[in-house]
């Protein structure tokens, strides 16, 4: 009994002893478990428990840290540069004496008006290693993309994205090749720059003129190993590309046609006009192929199937793809929604029908559709979303864990439960994937089933939310006790007819360390939170 209980103890020393002693091993598998795995209790116990609001920081757009917390990336204010800190660490003996130099004494936030703590500690934690300039000369005209980063090889390149718009009608011979263009999109021209963040340097580059991508939170392109996966809104269809040593090698381009097609076939380019009649695409016609086919003929109920099936046949046929995912390196999950019409004056809703829909790339085959309101996508979510968030801690190997995806599990597992509640919540949580990529912070202070903390304000997902008007509290789930407070208030009164504030939080992948970003139409803010051994956490809820 009293083993089991120094075991969940979270005092300090009880931790110490216990990892020195190896209690936390008896009865595990060594060689299955993460390396950092005994860590974990540790994180309940050093919290950022200190906030050093309004700092001051070089005049730069923060972006977010390498997967191993060795390097911040952040982007010029020309949005022409990337800037490479190397980050020194909290143990870092010019942080402490700058902390204990401010007196800031056992409160959880230090807010004096006047202080060098505030002036100094960004450059105390964070030196400049590299500042490349990317979008100059030939590329003098594009500007890079400061909600867009993609990290190849455990952090050793970064994928970066900077655009430009177009002037000028499409080619005529892209309606041709891509025959369920989307051609009611603005088209931009995109260069994605690989960098080598060992070596500071560009690697390669990839440019796509003529192309719309939705790059804001890495929604339009998905990584899974050394392949890169790009969906082109405008041209409906997915870029598959490989990478090595820091190189691009096109692989093939999905969607429009099966494999070798287009180099097959001739095409008449002068006989072209507005009542020409193009093919449906590949993809569309395997969605097809394979919804006939779940159609059974002796079935009871084969009429009423089919008479659903010829229904949603022109849906599928107008669909167009919004979002996709690279789930691994032969599937991917594509999400298909209905496409606007031509007479539509007003807005679509704000929920259209959707199609998901799992494509094999090697056998270029369809394995699975689902209608947004599907009960078994659900069910493949709850069971590996893990896997499918495509983001582990590279310390402990834990994925990041969202609060509804939490939530789902703990209030169902099987489908015994009501059909209208599961029915619901596949309404409601099937709309989250696909995953974007790298877009969840796999930071351990963030795991719901460790800490509670309200998802209106700060999530694993890495995009701004409303500020709050209290500090944002994280609770043991286990105790219940407050273990630290994020004072990022909002500093104007909120109200329906003030201007919007919002708050972007960017976190250290293992360390105690959290940066937030404060916006109100163009006035920032910058706070910092850390760990400090002197701050006394308040367990009021006050």
């Amino acid at each position: 009994m009293a083993y089991e209980k120094r075991l969940r103890s979270q005092n300090l020393v009880h931790l110490l002893q216990n990892r020195e002693s190896g209690y936390t091993n008896v009865g595990r598998q060594l060689g299955r478990m993460p390396l950092l795995a005994y860590e974990r209790p540790f994180y309940k116990c050093i919290t950022p428990c200190l906030t050093i609001d309004s700092i001051t920081i070089p005049p730069v757009y923060l972006r977010k840290f390498t997967p191993d917390g060795s390097k911040l990336l952040a982007f010029s204010q020309d949005q022409r540069s990337l800037i490479i800190y190397s980050y020194r660490g909290l143990s870092c003996a010019a942080v402490g004496e700058l902390i204990r130099q401010a007196d800031v004494g056992s409160g959880e936030c230090f807010s004096s008006q006047d202080s060098i703590l505030k002036s100094t500690i960004f450059e105390r934690l964070f030196a400049t290693k590299e500042a490349l300039s990317l979008c100059q000369g030939d590329y003098g005209l594009y500007y890079l993309h400061r909600e867009f980063s993609v990290f190849l090889e455990e952090g050793r390149y970064v994928l970066l994205a900077a655009m430009t718009v177009l002037r000028g009608a499409l080619p005529v011979d892209d309606y041709v090749r891509y025959p369920d263009l989307f051609d009611k999109l603005d088209a931009f021209s995109y260069v994605f720059f690989l960098v080598d963040l060992e070596l500071g340097l560009v690697t390669d580059r990839l440019i796509l003129p003529n192309d719309s991508i939705v790059i804001a939170h890495n929604h339009g392109i998905s990584v899974f190993g050394s392949t890169v996966t790009i969906m082109s809104r405008l041209h409906q269809c997915v870029y598959v590309y490989w990478v090595n040593d820091g190189k691009f090698h096109e692989q093939e381009t999905i969607g429009p046609r099966p494999r070798d097609f287009i180099e097959k076939a001739t095409t008449n380019f002068d006989s072209l006009d507005a009542t020409t009649v193009l093919p449906i695409t590949h993809i569309k016609q395997r969605v097809l192929s394979f919804l006939y086919r779940q159609i059974e003929a002796d079935s009871a109920d084969t009429t009423e199937k089919l008479k659903e099936f010829y229904k949603n046949f022109e849906f599928i046929e107008h669909m167009i793809m919004e979002r996709m995912q690279l789930v691994n390196k032969e599937l991917i999950l594509l999400r298909y929604e209905e496409r606007p019409k031509d007479t539509d004056t007003m807005p679509m809703a704000p929920s259209p029908r959707r199609l998901y829909v799992f494509y094999t790339i090697t056998g270029e085959e369809v394995i699975g559709v689902y209608p947004d309101y599907s009960i078994d996508l659900l069910q493949i979510i709850l069971q590996f979303y893990d896997q499918m968030s495509n983001v582990r801690s590279l310390q402990t190997g834990d994925a990041p864990s969202l609060p509804l995806h939490f939530f789902l599990k703990q209030n169902f597992v099987d489908a015994n439960e009501s059909v209208p509640f599961v029915r619901h919540a596949a309404l409601r949580f099937n709309p989250s994937v696909p995953v974007s990529s790298q877009s969840l912070s796999p930071s351990p202070y963030l795991r719901f089933n460790e800490f509670s903390y309200d998802d209106r304000y700060v999530s694993p997902l890495e995009r701004p939310n409303p500020c709050c008007a209290e500090p944002i509290v994280f609770r043991d789930r286990s105790t219940q006790s407050i273990k630290f407070r994020l004072h990022a208030t909002a500093r104007r009164q909120i109200s329906p007819l003030a201007p919007r504030e919002l708050c972007a939080f960017i976190w250290h992948p293992f360390e105690p360390l959290v940066l937030s970003i404060q916006k109100c139409m163009n006035s920032y803010a910058y706070h910092v939170h850390l760990y400090n051994h002197s701050t006394v956490v308040e367990q009021s809820s006050a």
